[in-house]
Formats: C-alpha cells, sequence, structure tokens
C-alpha cells in the first residue's frame, strides 16, 4: 500500500511542489570549481563519472549533471515526480544512455535497478525530511554506493529547535527540525570526512556539506 507520505508527495507533485524549479546553484558552483566536476571523480578507464541524485524530485538537478557530463541515476519514490523529470529529461535531448530515473526507497537498503559505486552522490533535501531510523537507514545505503574518493554533496534544512519557530513552511520549525547541529557528521564518520561548506546560523537554518568517502586506511 502506498504511504501516506508518498501520497502526500504525489499531491505536491501533481500541482506543483513548492521546490521545484529552485536554483541549485551551490551544486553548480562546486563542479565549475573542479571538486565535483565530472573530469575530477571518474575513475580510471571509466568512459564517463558516475553520478546519483538521491530523491530526485522532477529531475532538475539530474538533468543540469548530465549535462555536465555525468551518467546519471535519479531516485525517488513519487512516480508522478519521475513522470514529470522523464518528459524534462527528453525535452533536454537526455537519452536513457545518459540519464535514468528509477522508482524506490531509499531507506530499504537497496534499489532495484541502482548499481554502485558512484563517483558523486548528491542529496537536496531528502534525508533532512526522514524520521530518525530512517535516517540511520538511508545514511548507511549511501554508504554502501560509495566508493573511495567518491564525494557526497549533502542540502538539508538543520537547526536547534529551541531557536526555531513553532511552524514554518519554509523552513524548518520546531515540529520539523532537520538535521540538528553535529547530526551529519555523527552519522557519516568515519567512514566518510566532512567539509561544512556553509554552516547553518539562527537567521539560515540551511546547511551544504561536502563528505568525501575515505580510504581504508584512513579509518573507514
Amino acid at each position: 500500500m502506498v504511504s501516506l507520505g508518498r501520497r502526500a508527495y504525489n499531491l505536491m507533485y501533481r500541482f506543483g511542489a513548492p521546490w521545484e524549479g529552485a536554483d541549485r546553484a551551490e551544486l553548480r558552483r562546486l563542479v565549475a570549481d573542479g571538486r565535483c566536476a565530472p573530469e575530477t571523480l571518474r575513475r580510471r578507464g571509466a568512459s564517463a563519472a558516475r553520478a546519483i541524485d538521491l530523491g530526485c524530485g522532477t529531475g532538475g538537478v539530474a538533468i543540469e549533471l548530465a549535462e555536465a557530463g555525468f551518467d546519471v541515476t535519479g531516485v525517488d519514490f513519487s512516480e508522478v515526480a519521475l513522470r514529470k523529470a522523464r518528459t524534462a529529461a527528453e525535452r533536454h535531448g537526455l537519452g536513457a544512455d545518459r540519464i535514468r530515473f528509477i522508482a524506490g526507497d531509499l531507506t530499504a537498503g537497496q534499489v532495484a535497478g541502482v548499481d554502485g559505486p558512484f563517483d558523486l552522490l548528491v542529496d537536496y533535501g531528502t534525508l533532512d525530511d526522514l524520521p530518525d531510523a530512517e535516517r540511520h537507514a538511508m545514511a548507511a545505503y549511501v554508504t554502501d554506493l560509495a566508493r573511495p574518493g567518491s564525494r557526497f554533496f549533502l542540502f538539508a534544512f538543520c537547526g536547534r529547535p529551541e531557536e526555531l519557530p513553532w511552524m514554518s513552511f519554509s523552513g524548518p520549525s520546531k515540529a520539523f527540525p532537520g538535521l540538528l547541529m553535529g547530526e551529519v557528521e555523527r552519522r557519516f564518520e568515519p567512514a566518510f570526512r566532512v567539509d561544512v561548506i556553509d554552516a547553518p546560523t539562527r537567521t539560515r537554518a540551511v546547511g551544504t556539506y561536502l563528505l568525501e568517502r575515505r580510504y581504508p586506511t584512513q579509518g573507514a
């Protein structure tokens, strides 16, 4: 049976989710400066660097990555979003050899048709939308999908609940606080080295992070 969460997301995507079309300049800058560029991350002997968009929605980030030169997989549990993503990819002239969209639950431990490892993993607002046990499951899956040297870009609402409003329709709140301060490090170290690109503040409860999967000799 389709979960209540999935029903809610399908409904939002049917009428236009508020985050559709958002400018994802943070990741674009990392591609441009080389830290997340396909030529930087491509494994020796591979024809192209591989990227996965975790919770891809209607495909905006996945399409940008494909146009930047990545071989891209987008995963989401909303079939409505995925239909829109596939239509958008066709409009951009991107075929299945460059970009694929797969329905799946990122907290299930595996998703049929998703074969790692990936050189770049991206999450714009998926992990922070999950309850604690499901965050643990998704973090484990991200770790499984990354190879040593892979980069993981994470954009998430974060904050201290005591500093947040009771309710907000544009960010985290006491009811839905997003990630707690220090939670990224707690969930992903020591398997990843965590760099904070833009730390959350009292007035901007959003954090951006770039993680790198450690090699075994580095303690993971």
